[in-house]
């Protein structure tokens, strides 16, 4: 007679756990096998039994818990009141988009998942299987994401709602949402998407409440803290301006249309953010008739009694009343190092009506500005014209097609994207900060009319360009050195410049994509239709002019303009002040060289603020020489070109020219040499034209470039 064949336990538990729907392979079947007191061979069992010892799940210890938490974003988990691990799926929906004021969603994982998270636990192993555990967390998540969709879309609607009533007050109202927001979870279930509104109704209107609180007490510091600063322009304040804020994202159309309006009026000046925009509008204006001219740090175009004009915002006229003026960029009042010249311009420009355009970031700010000075404000919202998709998969270099923009954050990332694109084939246009906006405007012309398929870039992009044909952009970097520290990119930053692509009249939508799965999850953040947060810190930005520097250093009595600006961060920022200082240390370092040049302190103060980069020490002797010569009543002739001839010293002559030009303007007995300065200004910004069009398909065509050499 035949003997029976015994069966090992582990088979006879693996066929029960695929006839109740589980993974075996998560399941540790030792300790079940444990649990059910079965022996190793023929310890046959009912499903009934192998489901109920799943359920009851083994007690294991708490630190064990709690290092699967800490290794597997997205989970929380805790001990249960059997000892047993019990865990949840965390899905976070940002209300605003500056991680303040965020849903916290929990719900139960899937059995799958469970199975997985009691395993890592068990084995004290929070690696097991974890890249399954991830796909299985992301699509719980997802999927509560997808159901929550429509309500989180309608409590978006009612906080934009609240932060538009409470104005100026939109900090306090947010940091009570803010901290409600953080002591509660919101467990998933079917009741929740009707009941999340409702939920946060009573939260809302506290916050309301707080903001109007808080408004009376804001208001009387307002009063106080503005009211010496905003006295100063007087010109702005006899004429009871009336402020229009054109709020929409990039390609929207509402410099369009401020444009329009500026170009109806009698008089009127545009205020921008590069000189490239500047002379852009200037032409715009000259196109449709109108008797412009163009004023920068550096030179003075068109008209001699111009009823138009466009200018860099550093220069704005705050004295010669307007009937239109356009403020560009708004936004730009949040830089630390520029944000001063829009405070000034906001507050101001004396204009009749002052158009202000930018995205809501800056909302905020338009209407304390104009409650300030009790001011009218109107709100026109306007809605991107074309689509803007984000691409759930990478574009690696290798896949990058014909109107492509490749951007990176560095001028070293620009040329190795640059070659690597030659290399495979492409002709390319290039744009970066440190090109003069000749070069730039050169290299976006040769992008549009499609002599160079796909462009690399900086976020030089953002601003000030016409790129037509532009239907993708692909982020190389979702991180940027700032000059102080490498850093993420905000929201803002990469909305900006994802909006240059999908140009409206050109292409009927717009793609976003990362070069590879790590910037993923920040465009999508970026772009996941959360509302633009208010600054945290709603302080302006502010610098000494020469009045108060002059003043400041007559009540000190001393002569040291480095002694002059360290005492206005501590006389003007006091504790609830409206205002912060704008960034001044490089300021500080370049007071401190000039005192140590017989000059008056107003000469010594416009050779702090000349626009050089002072972290090119080649730069920063060329400047001391100068003031040097300055001192000495000396003329300053102009440069000589370098030996080398490479594309940096090529862009630092242009640097350095545009400098020349811009203290000829406030220096004309020193700096004469200003034809032959803009001759070599030309000829650099030729140079390294022709280097980029030489060069642009190199590889491709076995040409060798001519001009300068490209950079080490």
């Amino acid at each position: 007679m035949a003997r029976k064949r015994r069966r090992a336990t582990a088979e006879i538990l693996v066929e029960a756990l695929w006839r109740l729907g589980h993974d075996a392979a998560a399941v540790d079947l030792a300790a079940l096998q444990a649990r059910l007191g079965l022996p190793d061979v023929d310890g046959w069992v009912e499903d009934e039994a192998v489901a109920q010892a799943l359920a009851t799940r083994a007690p294991v210890p708490a630190e064990r818990v709690a290092e699967v938490v800490r290794a597997c974003p997205g989970i929380r988990g805790g001990l249960g009141p059997n000892g047993g691990p019990e865990w949840r799926v965390t899905a976070t929906i940002p209300i605003l988009d500056d991680g303040r004021a965020d849903l916290r969603i929990d719900a139960t994982p899937e059995p799958g998942a469970v199975e997985i998270l009691d395993a890592m636990a068990r084995r004290n192993d929070p690696s097991w299987r974890r890249d399954e555990l991830v796909r299985l967390v992301a699509a719980a998540q997802a999927g509560i994401e997808r159901a929550l969709r429509r309500p989180v879309e309608r409590l978006r609607g009612q906080v934009a709602a609240d932060l538009a009533e409470v104005g100026a007050d939109a900090v306090t109202y947010i940091a009570h949402l803010d901290r409600s927001l953080r002591s509660r979870r919101f467990a998933y279930g079917p009741d929740l998407p009707g009941a999340l509104v409702e939920t946060l109704k009573p939260v809302r209107s506290r916050g309301r409440v707080l903001a109007q609180e808080n408004s009376r007490q804001r208001r009387l510091r307002d009063r106080i803290g503005f009211g010496t600063y905003i006295d100063r322009f007087g010109a702005a304040r006899r004429l009871g301006r009336r402020i229009v804020f054109h709020m929409g994202p990039t390609n929207s159309g509402k410099t369009y249309a401020a444009l329009r309006h500026l170009s109806q009026a009698a008089t009127g000046c545009y205020l921008a953010p590069l000189r490239l925009l500047a002379l852009e509008n200037y032409e715009t204006l000259v196109e449709r008739g109108l008797r412009a001219g163009m004023v920068t740090g550096e030179e003075v175009l068109g008209e001699a009694d111009p009823s138009h004009t466009a200018r860099t915002i550093e220069t704005a006229d705050l004295r010669r009343p307007v009937d239109v003026a356009v403020i560009d960029e708004i936004q730009m009042i949040m830089d630390p190092d520029r944000g001063w010249a829009w405070t000034n311009a906001l507050f101001g420009i004396p204009a009749r009506t002052v158009v202000v355009c930018g995205s809501e970031d800056a909302l905020s700010y338009v209407r304390r500005a104009a409650e300030a000075a009790d001011e009218s404000l109107d709100v026109v919202a306007f809605a991107r014209k074309t689509p803007l998709h984000l691409m759930d998969e990478p574009v690696p270099l290798d896949r990058v097609e014909a109107g492509d923009a490749v951007v990176a954050f560095s001028r070293r990332a620009v040329h190795e994207n640059r070659q690597a694109l030659i290399a495979a084939g492409h002709s390319v246009a290039t744009i970066y900060g440190a090109l003069s906006p000749e070069v730039r405007r050169a290299e976006a012309a040769r992008f549009r009319s499609g002599e160079a398929q796909v462009l690399v870039t900086t976020d030089a992009v953002g601003m000030g360009l016409n790129l037509g044909p532009l239907k993708r952009v692909v982020f190389s970097a979702v991180r940027k050195w700032d000059g102080t520290a490498d850093r993420p990119l905000t929201h803002s930053e990469i909305r900006q410049v994802a909006g240059r692509a999908g140009r409206y009249g050109h292409q009927e939508a717009g793609y976003v994509a990362a070069l590879d799965e790590t910037g993923i999850a920040p465009l999508r953040a970026a772009l996941g239709g959360a509302l633009t947060a208010p600054a945290a810190d709603p302080r302006f930005y502010v610098r000494p002019d020469l009045i108060a520097i002059e003043a400041l250093a007559a009540e000190m009595g001393t002569d040291s303009l480095h002694a002059v600006l360290s005492r206005f961060a501590l006389a003007t920022f006091y504790e609830g002040s409206p205002f912060q200082p704008a960034d001044q240390a490089e300021m500080l370092a370049a007071a401190e060289r000039t005192d140590r040049v017989p000059l008056a302190l107003a000469d010594r103060f416009v050779f702090a603020v000349c626009p050089i980069d002072r972290r090119d020490a080649v730069s920063v002797a060329v400047l001391d020489r100068w003031m040097e010569a300055c001192s000495l009543g000396a003329a300053v002739p102009a440069l000589r070109p370098g030996a080398s001839g490479d594309l940096a010293e090529q862009e630092r002559l242009v640097k350095l020219a545009s400098a020349y030009l811009w203290l000829g303007r406030r220096f004309p007995d020193v700096f004469v040499a200003l034809d032959e300065m803009r001759a070599m200004r030309g000829a650099a910004n030729a140079a390294i034209e022709a280097y980029l069009v030489a060069t642009a398909a190199a590889k491709a065509t076995g040409r060798r470039p001519r001009g300068p050499t490209p950079p080490a």
